[in-house]
């Protein structure tokens, strides 16, 4: 109306006091002429006065504004209230709109200059809207209006379905405005179109009333088991898809349809030809609505009829949507076709192919002879198979009696689904540590300390002033030995000015889509430019007796994300630990605490002496008031330990456990510190607002650089899978930058607050990053080096993108765990993350790499240092 869109000749009134205020004046925020539409009447209770909008084509109405005459100041008439009523092509009168709650009157203005919205829920399907000014004293009344929506191209003219069996509690289609004929409602649309999705637990009123949203039906509606659903359009169509949005509460009885028949007719009166049967494997495991896709296989039809089997007491449906393009095709008269009844049967876990389908046809005389043959056949066929699936198995039982190891499940136990995302939250509400922080300690000898504010910068503080678009480590990382001979890889492409693009982040993988990597394309097999060696070589055994497993060390509770890995025995020797005195930490900032405890910032001052060539900002880490006050009762040294076996690992790519000041309680870890910050946060910096990345003028930034950088967790990586040690929390956040950008492998992130949204609570177990972890980490609690080989592809990917978004951005938590329920069943991940824009083909084909199903598929850390080293032996990182 405002814009113009609707000319002025579709716009008509009941009457008009004067043309002066007809009803082409009548469109929102629109000062012209009289300023509004004014009918001739005054309007009160049995007064009908009216402005009609005739849109042309069915659309779907949401929303309808309204304002008063303003006229510049001189108009003085409004309507306090005002009812709407609508007609499209196969209506037989118009329908007065009714909301959710019954009520046909809704709010209109109190001043003749502003604007008041109402939504219409649910939506109006209208051809034609009429606006009715209401009263309930005679006043004299102006009106300017706008509609809210968008042109309906489903196609859906009326549906005709058994009425709801729970109207009390609403599960009924309230909004259909079709007519009611012995419990059966026909030559209408409602709930099932309306665009409206019912919530998972339908008997929660999310603002909307009980239930809303959602149609139910019980079992005993029909005699015959069924629901039938028969939807007719404006015109003969291709249907290649049919969605039903169906719940599956199954704990109160309601589940997704067993079985679902579909029939096809032109004219409505026969319905011909093979009939598509789909059915639907149980799911008893999660509980939350899903969409149920049927394919229809291009099929002709302008009546489309369902048959829904129960499979429960209860079924439910809050949505359906059709596939489907217009087709230019006549048929002056329908024809009953002289067909035996074909059925072309579908299974939802088999996918929808026309390879499965199988015909009923009527015997013929003779055919008893070919089936004896085929059933012959089909037994010998069969017995052929049980014979070799036998000798198979004996020959595998076979081989594996002289192997001195047993074949584990994949899985080792059973999942619930259902208890996994029931008890998902965000990290957000986790609980925060109680005991008093360090900050409040006050330390001697601070008048040449560096002050809190200098700390304050996007990375660390302006104390230090490092150029950022230089790289150089401050040691010598272990050189590979000299790798055969190889391909050449392309040259990186330098970053300066060069645009981020951050757009289509996902890549969704379907049946008829291409998948981001083609399978006939060539894989990069790290394996054939490093080969793996053997453990021991072939003539060489080893031996040990049982009194050694007597005598071997448990590994230490941990409750931070260091930890050793599942499946091997632990054998670090945990370390002595360094005292620290109290005077020579000054605290300067609170990190943040979580679950596990309480990390500050601190600053030394005399420390050299007992520690030579200590950095000048550390980490001090505090555990939870929980564990210190078990430690305490139990009189554990659980703690102790943890920090021992920490202090025990040493790498220039790891950050060390410094030793452990006593004269607080609990006990302060002291632990190397980055003075730039985490990658995450320098990375970002590395981006200008307008999506460049900055330089200076000797060194731009090129890829390069962030190949190195990358190159140095894998090196800490690699050492902590020689000592069969796992990073349960590995990520940009948890790699710290030091001077000369030296990057090294921390544990810290977790008790940021900017970071608490990256972490979730799965299934009562403490938050966990599952946007990071594999599919074995996020359902079954399994964490190896092989999971962290799948965390540091994640990492490497957001190195390659600056870190500018998480990673599956466009998914909830929820959806996360989906992803990896998927591949859990045996398949692979529906949604990947994409190739960076500045990532190599041969830099992602190994992220893929590391993101396979099996673990034992996915490259060690070894042979990634040495790949990366080698796609980066021209590359000298400068001062």
């Amino acid at each position: 109306m405002e814009s113009g869109t609707i000319p002025d000749e579709a716009i008509t009134a009941s009457s008009s006091y004067v043309p002066n205020v007809g009803p082409r004046n009548g469109r929102l925020r629109v000062e012209k002429a009289g300023g509004g539409w004014c009918p001739k009447q005054q309007v009160e209770r049995g007064i009908r006065e009216y402005l009609q909008v005739d849109l042309g084509e069915v659309h779907v109405v949401t929303g309808v504004q309204t304002q008063g005459r303003y006229d510049r100041g001189r108009g003085q008439e409004y309507a306090e209230e005002y009812t709407v009523e609508y007609w499209r092509p196969g209506l037989n009168e118009w329908k007065e709109y009714k909301r959710w709650d019954n009520k046909q009157i809704l709010r209109g203005n109190s001043d003749t200059a502003s604007v008041e919205s109402q939504r219409l829920m649910p939506p109006v399907f209208a051809s034609k809207v009429r606006i009715l000014p209401y009263s309930v004293h005679r006043r004299t009344v102006c009106l300017r209006i706008e509609l809210l929506g968008c042109p309906y191209e489903g196609g859906i003219i009326s549906y005709s379905i058994p009425e709801g069996s729970e109207p009390s509690q609403g599960l009924y289609d309230s909004s259909y405005d079709g007519t009611r004929n012995d419990g059966t409602l026909e030559g209408g649309l409602g709930r099932l179109v309306d665009g409206e999705f019912g919530a998972d637990n339908f008997r929660l009123d999310i603002g909307y009333g009980k239930g809303n949203g959602w149609i139910a039906w019980k079992n005993d509606t029909s005699a015959n088991g069924y629901v039938e659903l028969t939807f007719e359009f404006d015109q003969i169509r291709n249907f290649s898809e049919v969605y039903l949005f169906t719940n599956n509460f199954f704990s109160r009885n309601v589940q997704v349809f067993s079985k679902a028949k579909v029939m096809f007719s032109i004219g409505g009166r026969f319905y011909n030809g093979p009939t598509l049967s789909y059915s639907y494997m149980p799911d008893r495991v999660l509980e939350n609505a899903r969409n149920v896709s049927i394919n229809l296989h291009q099929r002709l039809a302008r009546f489309i009829k369902l048959r829904l089997f129960f499979a429960d007491r209860w079924m439910m449906l809050s949505e359906v949507a059709f596939d489907s393009v217009p087709v230019a095709f006549n048929i002056s008269e329908e024809e009953t076709l002289d067909l035996s009844e074909n059925e072309l049967v579908i299974s939802s876990a088999g996918g929808n192919t026309l390879d499965a389908f199988e015909t009923i046809a009527a015997r013929k005389e003779g055919d008893t002879y070919v089936e004896i043959i085929i059933g012959v056949l089909t037994a010998i066929i069969l017995l052929l198979l049980v014979v070799f699936v036998i000798i198979l198995i004996l020959n595998k039982r076979h081989k594996l009696q002289g192997s001195p190891t047993l074949l584990k499940n994949p899985f080792g136990v059973t999942i619930n689904m259902k208890d996994l995302l029931m008890n998902l939250s965000s990290s957000n509400n986790a609980a925060q540590s109680s005991h008093p922080t360090p900050v409040s300690q006050e330390a001697p000898g601070d008048s040449s300390s560096v002050s809190f504010e200098q700390y304050r910068s996007p990375l660390v503080g302006n104390y230090y002033t490092p150029n950022y678009a230089t790289l150089r480590c401050s040691s010598t990382m272990e050189e590979p030995e000299e790798p055969p001979e190889v391909p050449p890889l392309p040259d990186s492409p330098t970053l300066h000015q060069s645009p981020i693009s951050a757009s289509s982040p996902l890549h969704y993988r379907s049946l008829q889509s291409t998948p981001a990597i083609s399978p006939k394309s060539k894989m990069i097999n790290l394996g054939n430019y490093f080969p793996r060696v053997a453990t021991d070589p072939p003539n060489r055994k080893r031996y040990h007796t049982a009194p050694r497993e007597k005598h071997r060390i448990p590994p230490p509770v941990v409750c931070w994300n260091i930890a050793p890995s599942m499946g091997h025995a632990y054998s670090c020797r945990e370390a002595e630990l360094v005292p620290i005195p109290r005077y020579s930490l000054r605290p300067l900032e609170k990190v943040g605490s979580c679950h596990a405890g309480e990390i500050t910032l601190c600053e030394t001052e005399g420390l050299e002496d007992i520690i030579p060539g200590v950095c000048r900002l550390v980490a001090v880490r505090t555990p939870s008031p929980e564990r210190a006050k078990s430690d305490a009762a139990t009189g554990s040294m659980e703690s102790l330990r943890e920090v021992r076996f920490l202090a025990s690992l040493s790498d220039p790519n790891i950050c060390k456990v410094l030793g452990v000041c006593t004269a607080e309680q609990p006990p302060w870890t002291v632990i190397e510190y980055g003075e730039m910050g985490d990658l995450a946060q320098y990375l970002q910096f590395l981006v200008n607002r307008n999506g460049t990345v900055r330089s200076s003028a000797d060194q731009p930034v090129s890829v390069d650089n962030l190949i190195y950088m990358a190159s140095q967790v894998a090196s800490g990586m690699k050492y902590l899978e020689s000592k069969h040690v796992v990073h349960k929390d590995l990520a940009a956040r948890n790699c710290l930058v030091g001077r000369r950008f030296v990057v090294k492998i921390a544990d810290v992130a977790m008790c940021k607050p900017q970071y608490r949204k990256d972490y979730a609570e799965i299934g009562g177990r403490p938050p966990a990053p599952i946007r990071w972890l594999p599919w074995e980490s996020i359902l079954l609690d399994r964490y190896s080096c092989s999971s962290s080989v799948w965390a540091f592809a994640v990492t490497l990917w957001e190195i390659l993108s600056f870190a500018c978004e998480r990673p599956f951005s466009n998914l909830s938590n929820e959806k996360v765990i989906q992803n990896a329920e998927h591949m859990y069943y045996g398949g692979e991940l529906q949604v990947l993350l994409s190739k960076p824009p500045i990532c190599s083909t041969e830099i992602y084909e190994m992220m893929c790499q590391c993101w396979k199903r099996d673990d034992t598929e996915r490259p060690t850390f070894k042979e990634i240092c040495l790949f990366l080293k080698h796609h980066n032996k021209d590359y000298t990182p400068t001062d």
